[in-house]
């Protein structure tokens, strides 16, 4: 839950976990204590002791470093609830354990204090159990939930195109940010006077404090492809759950392929993700296109275009639109795809977590998949329960309302300082409803969850294929409404300042 919440195979984890020298340590102390009681059965009492102190500081203290690092509330509760578990399983389960134990070990002893340690740890355990069951397996499955959701996924290589301006900066500020508060390690290759380090020293308020902890490391090194040496203390503590490198391009490397960080090492270090800054300037576009063609595993995201490719269309900007609850009516024949695509677009290039709910039917989720800094949340009629695909997409079964409540709430609760962009296709096929006052009464729920300042949310209604009446209930819960047809995007209702 806290070295590698997102995985889902004990194999998995085991892969990432065999690293972590203090998770070895505490297994070593472990079968050390059943190695030496079995050797020497008299000083059961003082290895005992060794082991319930082990026992009961690390595990507590990951479950309380995964709360703090959590950002839904009731997620953080529930971790509140295993550590404190936790730590009267193995304290009090041991104490009455051994006060029952015949010969005594300890001055006092307690009749059937055996038979009161089985019950008391049972309870114990069955409250662990079904807190991990019943209340962070359901949002496991995102790997938001138990750290924080960034736009940087492990593994995955970008390539942001900048100007050198205070957007680029405020870009790069809100993502490292988000990194560090998730436990992720960032490298930034580059001097120290520079223009990417000096500027995230003057704007960004935490960069010398996460200097200081390590959790920001600058290295001068050429090209970058050091991984930051890990010293004994760093394995003994919990460490970084990733490791991200920030390096700057120039236009001489736009010639060759970019080799990873790290080589020999991808499964130590498989949970690296890479950023690699470039001025628009030095980017010729036919050898920036040969350069991603042989880089063919980089995201390309330009902060040198408009940030506002959706919002100007309708004479709009960012900041008049962000925080909007907006309607999108379209035509069956008009580009919605092209449409939705420069709206996500919009909320990528202003460091916003941007999420797609739709469904595997829908021509926008054929249009969309592929596009890694775009979370999709696929209803499906052939699934019953929340699922996880290795691409990070998220299937849900149809036409549950509480479900698609409780994964937009939690997004929303994890993009808190960030913002974050919502598209919402297929609306019938993501609510139940018999008729449609039923799947208003959904949207209007859906609404207010959304009423928050950081969140942006798209709408979209077919007028081809929805009642008439549906509509125009619709037109009364939305101050924002655009309409996309033939002639292109034009605003209906923009409310007044």
């Amino acid at each position: 839950m806290y070295f590698c919440p997102e995985c889902t195979t004990l194999r998995e984890a085991w892969s990432r976990l065999k690293s972590r020298r203090s998770l070895l340590i505490y297994e070593g102390i472990v079968f050390a204590w059943v190695a030496l009681n079995l050797a020497s059965p008299t000083l059961f009492f003082p290895f005992t002791l060794v082991l319930l102190s082990v026992a009961t500081v690390y595990p507590t203290g990951l479950f309380l470093s995964a709360r703090k690092r959590a950002k839904p509330s009731h997620v953080r509760n529930s971790m509140a609830i295993l550590s404190v578990t936790w730590a009267l399983f193995v304290t009090v389960g041991t104490v009455l354990f051994a006060l029952g134990a015949q010969p005594p070990v300890l001055p006092v002893s307690l009749p059937y204090g055996w038979e009161i340690s089985f019950m008391t740890s049972s309870v114990l355990f069955f409250l662990m159990s079904t807190t991990d069951a019943f209340t962070l397996t359901a949002v496991r499955f995102s790997s938001g939930q138990l750290i924080q959701e960034t736009i940087v996924k492990p593994g995955h290589r970008y390539l942001i195109l900048h100007d050198s301006g205070k957007r680029a900066i405020s870009f790069l500020s809100s993502t490292l940010k988000g990194l560090v508060d998730s436990g992720a390690r960032v490298v930034i290759s580059a001097s120290s006077n520079g223009w990417l380090v000096g500027n995230l020293s003057l704007h960004e308020s935490h960069f010398n404090e996460w200097k200081e902890n390590g959790r920001v490391v600058v290295s001068e090194t050429e090209g970058g492809h050091t991984f930051p040496h890990e010293g004994f203390s760093d394995r003994l503590s919990f460490g970084p759950t990733s490791t991200v490198f920030v390096n700057e391009l120039g236009q001489d490397n736009l010639a060759g392929v970019v080799s990873s960080p790290g080589s020999g090492t991808e499964e130590k270090h498989q949970q690296r993700a890479e950023l690699f800054l470039l001025e628009s300037s030095k980017a010729p576009r036919p050898q920036l296109t040969e350069f991603l063609r042989r880089n063919s595993g980089m995201e390309l995201l330009n902060l040198s275009e408009s940030t506002d490719p959706f919002s100007s269309t309708v004479d709009l900007d960012h900041q008049r639109i962000r925080g909007s609850i907006i309607l999108l009516e379209y035509e069956t024949s008009s580009d919605y795809e092209g449409a939705v695509d420069k709206f996500l677009a919009e909320g990528i290039s202003n460091a916003e977590l941007c999420v797609l709910f739709t469904t595997k039917s829908s021509k926008l989720y054929r249009a969309i998949k592929g596009k890694r800094m775009i979370k999709i949340i696929a209803a499906s009629s052939l699934i019953s329960v929340p699922d996880e695909l290795p691409d990070g997409e998220m299937q849900i079964p149809d036409k549950e309302l509480g479900l698609v409540a409780a994964v937009l709430s939690d997004f929303i609760d994890n993009s808190k300082n960030s913002g974050a962009s919502f598209v919402f296709d297929s609306i019938t096929e993501l609510i139940r409803g018999e008729r449609w006052e039923q799947v208003y009464s959904g949207i209007k729920q859906l609404i207010d969850l959304l009423s928050v300042p950081n969140a942006t949310a798209l709408f979209l209604a077919n007028i081809n294929t929805m009642e008439p009446r549906f509509l125009g209930a619709l037109h009364g819960a939305f101050a924002l409404q655009l309409r996309l047809d033939n002639q292109g995007l034009k605003a209906v209702k923009v409310p007044v300042n």
